[in-house]
């Protein structure tokens, strides 16, 4: 009998340990990744050099004026970007002012009663520009949440215009134009838009530097959703706690995540996982889908100056791997806008409500790949028709317009960037999208 006895902790207890040990994974808590925070502040400051084109036309009873420009650019832009993405809210700011040098070419009409002033220009000068952007989403649930989006914007320049071309008079004579001129220019604008939505897209970046630390360092082991999970709140909780004013120290930072590897895993962190800690600072990475609808209006000091409609916004984000995220978005916006206008009615002149209203849709289909924790390529197609509806009384053509772009990130070290971004617009004409190139090349310094 004591023989037994002796035998029986030798035999059973390390099946005791086994069983517990089963019963401790069976039991391991959910994950719920649908709802995961993400918090960052960064501050840029930098160079951009870009090439684009913009189209600026006013029309009146009395005259019309249409410029076309070809713009080549070079500015100073200093940033400040802050998310704020919780279970409850998800918030978003972006203050940026830009200054810097630009010139380009491009087509002027200018036209009246009196005459009819066709011409191309040249022009050099300086442009100044700011903006803010403002979104806030807050959630009654997990799913349910009002929107409120806000932005305003202003630009100021001052250049040197070269025209050459004609001008016919109201009697048919033709002059040459040569003319040269110092001018400038002041637009601003603000966009506004509220409504309801359901659904989520949650951010996940942290599990993605996770699962991608994990797989590097320790290829012959296999983590658990739960434990990839687990380091990715360890991730995130470093991150969140960082101090934007007295910055923050990756070698501390990377003991907090050797110590969790330590003990919790019962690994040696290696050594060459803190030269890639520094890395993975991207925008938002999301996954889920999220649907929302509500009314907008946008005003600008040029006509039309005011608009107000509404929209419909349907967004999708697929976190397939480590390397790959696929992004799907639609959306459609209806404008509209009212003036007061002089009538002539049989030789009396009236006052007159005119309204213009049109719709516009955007569909995007893209893909992101993330070669490693510090660079990522993005590529696509956007879709944009858009049909003039006037008053649904003589509705007109449908315009389809494409748009494929390619775009590269890098981060060269822990506060260097460099952002590449490139477009081509392809439009049937230039009613809704001006059609031609769009480029950007720019080399910053980033403090977060």
């Amino acid at each position: 009998m004591r023989k037994l006895k002796s035998i029986f902790p030798k035999i059973y207890l390390p099946l005791i340990f086994v069983f517990a040990v089963f019963i401790g994974h069976a039991q391991e808590p959910e994950i719920n990744n649908d709802v995961v925070s993400f918090k960052k502040r960064e501050l840029n400051w930098g160079l951009i050099l870009g090439v684009s084109k913009e189209r600026e036309e006013l029309l009146s009873d009395e005259s019309r004026f249409d410029e076309e420009r070809t713009l080549l650019n070079g500015k100073f832009r200093l940033e400040n970007n802050y998310w704020n993405l919780l279970d409850y809210k998800q918030e978003r700011l972006s203050l940026k002012f830009e200054v810097g040098p630009f010139g380009g070419y491009g087509d002027w009409v200018d036209s009246s009663k009196v005459e009819y002033v066709t011409a191309d220009q040249d022009f050099y000068g300086l442009r100044t520009s700011a903006n803010i952007d403002y979104s806030y989403r807050f959630y009654y649930d997990t799913k349910s949440y009002t929107v409120l989006d806000v932005s305003a914007w202003g630009r100021y320049d001052i250049y040197k215009q070269n025209l050459d071309g004609t001008s016919t008079d109201s009697l048919g004579v033709v002059t040459p134009v040569d003319e040269s001129d110092t001018k400038d220019r002041l637009r601003y604008g603000l966009n506004a838009k509220a409504g309801w939505g359901t659904g989520r897209l949650s951010p996940m970046n942290h599990l993605m530097t996770a699962h991608y630390l994990l797989e590097k360092y320790y290829p012959g082991r296999l983590f658990s959703d739960y434990e990839i999970a687990q380091f990715a709140q360890v991730i995130a909780t470093i991150k969140h706690n960082r101090d934007f004013k007295e910055g923050h120290a990756p070698d501390k930072e990377m003991e907090e995540v050797a110590d969790f590897i330590r003990s919790t895993f019962v690994l040696a962190s290696p050594e060459s996982m803190a030269a890639e800690w520094q890395y993975s600072e991207f925008d938002p990475r999301y996954q889920g889908n999220r649907f929302e609808i509500g009314p907008h209006f946008k005003y600008y000091n040029q006509e039309p100056d005011f608009l107000y409609g509404g929209y419909i916004q349907y967004d999708n984000a697929k976190y397939v791997n480590v390397k790959w995220n696929r992004n799907f978005s639609a959306g459609l916006i209806y404008n509209r806008y009212t003036k007061n206008d002089i009538e002539n009615n049989d030789g009396i002149l009236t006052n007159a409500n005119i309204s213009r209203d049109w719709a516009t849709a955007e569909i995007n289909l893209g893909w992101s790949y993330y070669h490693n924790l510090k660079t990522q390529f993005d590529f696509g197609m956007q879709y944009v028709p858009g049909i003039e509806l006037n008053n649904f009384d003589d509705v007109g053509s449908l315009s389809h317009n494409f748009i494929p772009y390619l775009a590269y990130f890098t981060q060269l070290n822990a506060k260097s960037r460099v952002k590449l971004n490139f477009a081509w617009r392809i439009a049937d004409d230039e009613q809704f999208v001006v059609p031609g190139p769009e480029f950007s090349l720019s080399i910053y310094r980033t403090k977060y």
